[in-house]
């Protein structure tokens, strides 16, 4: 039996099956429970750094407000990431001059400045019948897709002609468009991470946004994470089309659409603060969405970072640690498996700062493990899930 300790003045209490540091908010102090010299299962996170950027951006090279250098210079210069994606709708793209083209292929060397900030080239396609979808890719040379072509019109068309072509392909509004199933979909060689959050939808659930969905949305992420036993990592995004990444500032182009204040952010565990590590790091899966607040998130499983799939006999050690800026209200273990997602445990810590580990003993079968994180000023993070395969 672990020990869990938390320095409130003198409390101290014990929980089973896990132990804990806690660093709190409004003065106090830290306990490190885990003293034993032992390798740090989260060890692997220190050849990696963490690139926090906003993936979905809309400018006037389609239904935006302002130009690409514009949204560019806005998530560098004034919010402060170390990435962004331009991904202006294709079907505009598509029938925009070569000169435009041109130039928007070319933002990604224009601003590229490794170390510092980089922009990953990207477009949205944007089906009614079939789901809008994201391409990322380091080519900036592929082919502009238009789901209003007849010979790209279908998420098998636009797949197919893909083929060939080193790209993700990352669905979002799962919940809003519900006249089509996103998750009977599926090319796991191409669409590895899903966008659960953005200003005009949170996709975990059509409920308030800090609630855990019971019985799921048929299209929500975590159904199809659940039900469908689909294998994606976890960004946000912003959706903005005032051009703005990471903007607090509410959109106000449609006035009936589902809209929450704060931006989506990813956050990206990279080799390289280059456009080739974080293209890697979601391809891999090591990322987790944000609402608004920046915060750092380790997460791993039997010494596995996010992402991972890996086999165990033995009941999986799950460790973690999260730093905020702002106080973390509550910390929600969540496992997946029988089709089924509990949460395992649960912490409210009241700190900044919370690291420790959770040993599932009731590991019968194979499983899926990822982290929930709450702020007392409502923002949340989710990470992407890390698998477990049942060796019996």
């Amino acid at each position: 039996m672990n020990k869990f300790f938390i320095t409130i003045k003198t409390a101290l209490f014990v929980s089973a099956s896990v132990s804990l540091l806690i660093l709190l908010g409004c003065g106090g102090g830290s306990v490190n429970t885990n003293p034993s010299g032992q390798k740090n299962p989260l060890d692997e996170y220190k050849t990696l750094s963490i690139l926090y950027g906003d993936p979905h951006v809309h400018t006037n090279l389609s239904d935006g407000d302002e130009s690409p250098d514009f949204a560019i210079r806005y998530a560098r210069d004034t919010i402060g990431l170390d990435w962004v994606s331009i991904t202006d709708h294709v079907e505009y793209l598509a029938k925009s001059s070569p000169a435009i083209i041109e130039y928007y292929r070319s933002l990604p060397q224009k601003f590229d400045n490794p170390g510092k900030f980089c922009v990953l080239y990207g477009y949205e396609w944007t089906s009614i019948s079939y789901g809008h979808r994201n391409v990322y890719t380091l080519d900036s040379n592929i082919p502009l897709l238009s789901c209003e072509d007849p010979r790209w019109n279908t998420i098998e068309k636009f797949w197919d002609a893909l083929k060939g072509h080193d790209v993700i392909t990352v669905p979002h509004h799962t919940i809003m468009h519900s006249n089509h199933s996103w998750t009977k979909k599926r090319n796991p060689g191409v669409e590895v991470a899903i966008e659960f959050y953005s200003k005009w939808g949170n996709s975990l659930s059509t409920s308030e946004l800090r609630q855990l969905p019971n019985p799921y949305p048929p299209n929500s992420v975590l159904s199809g994470l659940v039900k469908e036993g689909l294998r994606y990592g976890l960004i946000a995004g912003t959706d903005t089309h005032m051009s703005r990444p990471a903007s607090v500032l509410r959109e106000s182009r449609q006035k009936d659409a589902i809209e929450y204040a704060q931006p989506g952010i990813t956050g990206v565990w990279a080799t390289s603060h280059t456009r080739e590590g974080i293209y890697n790091g979601i391809k891999n899966r090591h990322t987790y969405g944000m609402t608004g607040t920046k915060l750092m998130l380790m997460f791993s499983v039997n010494n596995r970072i996010m992402g991972n799939e890996i086999s165990s006999n033995s009941a999986p050690v799950i460790t973690f640690r999260v730093e905020s800026p702002v106080v973390i209200s509550r910390i929600a273990i969540l496992k997946i498996s029988d089709g089924k997602i509990n949460e395992i445990k649960e912490f409210h810590p009241n700190a900044l700062i919370l690291e420790g580990d959770f040993t599932d003993t009731q590991f019968t079968g194979d499983s899926a493990y990822l982290l929930r994180v709450e702020l007392v000023n409502t923002d949340m993070a989710l990470c992407s899930p890390v698998w477990v395969k049942y060796i019996s």
